[in-house]
C-alpha cells in the first residue's frame, strides 16, 4: 500500500461517515500529524479507536465492520511503509515481535471471516439441491435447517430470526441460488431491518461465493464451517484446546488468502488500496510462522500427555472412551458412572473440546478410566478434525470405545453414520472390533418409539439411571477380552494376608466364605496378567 493511497482512505471515511463531523474532524488532525514515529502511531490509534467506539452504535452493523477493518489497516500502515521502505532501500530491520504477528493476524482475520462479539440476528438459508443430494440420504433438508439453527443459536446473543428452504442446483455458482431465487433473496434481505446477518446451510462457501453475496445483500455471511470454527473458539478453555483451535483455523485463512490473491477481495481490502504481491507474500509468512509456532508449543503439551498415558499403563488401568456426535451425552454418561459431581454436563453443541479422563468402578471393583472426548458432526471439517488428533490419542488408543447415539434425536440415523465415517478414519482395525454401541435418552422417547430401536444396541437414560448396570457388564466383558485382565477364583486362609494383597493390586469382585471349610474364603478377582504374576511369585503359586 503505497502512501499516496494511504491518504486517499481518508475519503472513503467520509463517505461512509457524512454526518459524524467530529470523527472526520478528528481523521483530518490525525492525518496531518503525518505519524512521524511509530510510538505516537500507537498513540493516535487508541484515540481514534475511541472516538470510533462513540459512534459504532448509530451506524448499520456492517458498516461498523468496514470501518473497525478500515482503521486497523490505515493505522498499521506506518509500520508497513517503514517494512516496504526497508526492502527496497535494503536497510535493516529488526524481528518481528509475536505481539505484532498476533496484532496483524488478528487484522487478517477480522478482514477475511469477522464474527462479531455483540451478537447478530441471522436469516438461516437451507439450500434444498434439485435431484436430491446423496450425501443426505440419511436426513431430510428440514434437519439440516434445524441443525444449522442449533449451530447459530449455540453463539452467544446470537438469534435467528428468519429461516427458510431454497430451491437450487447453482450451488456451485458464485451465486448459489438461480438468478429468479437469488434476485428474491436480495429483495427481501435488503429490505428487512430485522436481519444483520445471513448463513447458508453449506458446510463450506468460497470466497467468490462470499464476496458475492455479501456485495449483493449487504451483510456479512458466513457458512457452517465458520460458524463451528467460532464456537471451538467460544468454548475452547484449557491452553491445549485454545491452541489446537488456533492450528484448526490456519487452513481456512491460508485459502482465503489464496482466493484473495487470485483477485476476490473483501469490501475491507478494497477500502484500503487492495491486497498487493508484497502484502500476500507477508501474510503467507505471517501463516507459516504461526502454524510453526503453534505446533511446537502443541507437541509440548501431546509429550506430556504422552507421559500421563504411559503412567495409566504402568498402573495397568484399563481405559474406556466415550464418543458420539455432539451433545449426545457423553458427559453426562462420564459422570453418572463415575458418580464425579465435579463434572458439569452443559445442554449445547461442542460443550467439550478437551480430551479429559476421569475414574470409575465397576460393580466388579475393576478401576476404569473413562475418557470424555469433543461431539463430532455430520461433515466435520478435516482441518478441524486434524488439529484435535493429537488430543484424541487418548480415545484412539482406549482398550474400549462407547460409541453414545441420541436415540431422542430425529436425524439419530445420519448422526450414527456421521460419527461411524469418523471413527472409520481415527481407528486401527483391531480398535474398530472394540467398539459398544449405545442408545442414550431412551428416557425421552415414547413406548412405541423405543420399540423402533435396533435390539441389539444396549439402551440407557444416562439420567434416570436405565441400563446402566447393563452396559457395566457389557463394558467389564469387554475389557477383560481386550486387556491383560483375567477373571480367577482364589480360595484363600482366614485373615491372610493374600487377601489384603489382593484388595491391593487386584480388583476383588466378592468375598464369600467356603461351604466346605469356613477356615477359607472364596474371592472372586479381576487381575492383571502383570499382577497375578506376582502375586503367583509372592505366594509361591503355580500359574
Amino acid at each position: 500500500m503505497t502512501y499516496s493511497k494511504y491518504c486517499r482512505n481518508l475519503s472513503i471515511i467520509r463517505q461512509l461517515f457524512k454526518s459524524n463531523s467530529a470523527l472526520i474532524s478528528q481523521w483530518c488532525k490525525l492525518n496531518n500529524q503525518s505519524c512521524t514515529t511509530y510510538t505516537k502511531f500507537q498513540v493516535e490509534r487508541n484515540i481514534v479507536c475511541s472516538v470510533s467506539g462513540n459512534i459504532i452504535g448509530g451506524v448499520a452493523h456492517w458498516k461498523s465492520l468496514t470501518l473497525l477493518n478500515c482503521f486497523d489497516r490505515l493505522l498499521k500502515s506506518q509500520r508497513r511503509l517503514r517494512a516496504t521502505h526497508s526492502a527496497y532501500t535494503g536497510s535493516a530491520t529488526a524481528p518481528v515481535s509475536d505481539k505484532e504477528d498476533e496484532q496483524e493476524y488478528n487484522e487478517y482475520l477480522r478482514e477475511i471471516c469477522a464474527i462479531p462479539g455483540m451478537g447478530q440476528r441471522v436469516l438461516v438459508i437451507q439450500p434444498d439441491i434439485k435431484g436430491g443430494s446423496r450425501k443426505y440420504v440419511l436426513t431430510t433438508k428440514e434437519l439440516k435447517l434445524e441443525e444449522t439453527c442449533t449451530l447459530v443459536h449455540t453463539l452467544p446473543n446470537w438469534k435467528v430470526v428468519s429461516k427458510k428452504i431454497v430451491r437450487t442446483d447453482f450451488e456451485n455458482t458464485s451465486e448459489v441460488f438461480g438468478s429468479g431465487n437469488f434476485e428474491v433473496l436480495k429483495n427481501e434481505i435488503t429490505s428487512s431491518r430485522n436481519i444483520s446477518a445471513v448463513v447458508i446451510g453449506i458446510d463450506k462457501l468460497n470466497g467468490l461465493q462470499i464476496n458475492t453475496l455479501q456485495e449483493a445483500w449487504g451483510l456479512p455471511v458466513y457458512d457452517r464451517y465458520t460458524i463451528v470454527l467460532q464456537i471451538f473458539k467460544d468454548h475452547a478453555q484449557s491452553p491445549e484446546a485454545k491452541l489446537q483451535v488456533a492450528l484448526a483455523e490456519i487452513p481456512y485463512v491460508r485459502s482465503r488468502l489464496m482466493l484473495i490473491h487470485g483477485g476476490f477481495q473483501t469490501e475491507a481490502a478494497h477500502i484500503v488500496g487492495g491486497v498487493t504481491p508484497m502484502t500476500l507474500d507477508r501474510r503467507r509468512m505471517l501463516l507459516n510462522r504461526r502454524e510453526s509456532k503453534l505446533k511446537k508449543q502443541l507437541e509440548a503439551l501431546h509429550s506430556k500427555r504422552q507421559e500421563v498415558r504411559l503412567l495409566r499403563c504402568r498402573n495397568n488401568v484399563p481405559t474406556v472412551a466415550v464418543v458420539g456426535y455432539t451433545n449426545c451425552g457423553k458427559t453426562t454418561l462420564i459422570k453418572a458412572l463415575t458418580e464425579d459431581e465435579t463434572l458439569t454436563p452443559e445442554n449445547k453443541l461442542f460443550a467439550t473440546l478437551d480430551v479429559t479422563a476421569h475414574q470409575g468402578l465397576l460393580a466388579s471393583m475393576m478401576k476404569v478410566t473413562y475418557i470424555d472426548t469433543v461431539g463430532f458432526i455430520s461433515d466435520m471439517p478435516i482441518t478441524l478434525l486434524d488439529a484435535f488428533r493429537a488430543t484424541l490419542e487418548d480415545a484412539l488408543m482406549a482398550d474400549l470405545v462407547i460409541h453414545i447415539h441420541d436415540a431422542s434425536h430425529p436425524d439419530r440415523k445420519l448422526q450414527i453414520v456421521s460419527v461411524h465415517k469418523t471413527l472409520e478414519n481415527l481407528l486401527s482395525e483391531e480398535k474398530k472390533k472394540n467398539v459398544i454401541e449405545v442408545y442414550n435418552k431412551t428416557d425421552l422417547l415414547s413406548p412405541e418409539e423405543a420399540a423402533l430401536l435396533d435390539p441389539s444396541v444396549i439402551q440407557i437414560s444416562a439420567v434416570t439411571g436405565q441400563g446402566l448396570a447393563e452396559l457395566g457388564k457389557a463394558i467389564e466383558k469387554g475389557l477383560l477380552a481386550t486387556t491383560n485382565h483375567l477373571k480367577k477364583v482364589f480360595r484363600i486362609p482366614n485373615n491372610h494376608q493374600m487377601l489384603r494383597w489382593l484388595q491391593q493390586e487386584a480388583a476383588v469382585n466378592s468375598i464369600t466364605p467356603d461351604p466346605r471349610d469356613s477356615q477359607y474364603l472364596i474371592a472372586e478377582v479381576i487381575i492383571s496378567h502383570s499382577a497375578y504374576g506376582r502375586f503367583c511369585s509372592t505366594f509361591s503359586r503355580k500359574k
